[in-house]
């Protein structure tokens, strides 16, 4: 009887490496792999931003005081990019991409006794590189929202300005600058949520809000003052699966 337990114990010993070599070779479906990880896809995107601006005098260098430019006021203004987002699992995404970023503000100056009035608009121009990791749920449409960060090259700094005069002639300006007054980077942090849905045929849509909050300083550090942005805004894009 012993000798039978023995002899059972050890074909099934001798059975089990085949058993568990034949589950190993067994590969999942590809429908299933699907089901596991979002599609890649490219975006086509762009954002309006209502940009606000910190400024103070620069403690650093000559600690000049803001004077009018304390009154300057948010300057909405759009943004565009390309991005790519590929999926990490089922849960995750990975979004990466190339955009063109504009931040700016506006002042304006009326004079009630003598009818002259002066506006300009300042506008900060970078190419940004933006990463971010969502946590996204759904298949055809899906709901998505996780962080991210921008580092940004300076591209160019713009300046339109309009003004009246008492004797009622008007005058338009506009001055572009790259220098040293600038710094050559920024850095950006964001948070962003929103919805996304794809067709049959690959062709999708995304809606989504942000907010971003520069980390940085726009100027360099003999300029004399510090500045940065921060704002909430809205963007839409066209994505297509790739295959």
């Amino acid at each position: 009887m012993h000798q039978k337990i023995l002899a059972f114990v050890l074909m099934c010993a001798a059975l089990i490496p085949g058993f568990a070599q034949l589950e190993m070779n067994v590969k999942p479906s590809p429908k299933k792999r699907e089901q596991l990880k979002a599609p890649t896809q490219v975006c086509l995107e762009a954002f309006s931003f209502n940009s606000q601006r910190l400024l103070t005098p620069n403690p650093d260098f000559l600690n000049t005081p803001l004077g009018e430019r304390a009154n300057e006021v948010p300057l909405r203004l759009w943004s565009y990019g390309l991005g790519l987002q590929t999926g990490l699992g089922r849960w995750f995404r990975l979004d990466v991409g190339l955009h063109f970023i504009q931040n700016g503000e506006r002042y304006a100056y009326s004079d009630s006794q003598s009818d002259s009035t002066y506006r300009y608009e300042n506008r900060y121009r970078y190419i940004g590189m933006p990463l971010s990791l969502n946590i996204h749920w759904g298949d055809a449409f899906k709901v998505f929202a996780g962080p991210g960060i921008t580092p940004m090259i300076f591209n160019q700094f713009v300046k339109n300005t309009q003004w009246t005069t008492t004797l009622g002639s008007k005058k338009d300006e506009k001055l572009r600058e790259k220098n040293n007054e600038y710094a050559s980077s920024a850095f950006e942090v964001f948070g962003q949520m929103g919805v996304q849905w794809l067709a049959k045929n690959g062709w999708g849509g995304m809606l989504k809000v942000v907010y971003r909050k520069q980390v940085s300083n726009t100027y360099s550090k003999y300029n004399e003052a510090i500045h940065s942005t921060y704002g909430w805004g809205f963007g839409f894009g066209i994505t297509k699966k790739l295959s």
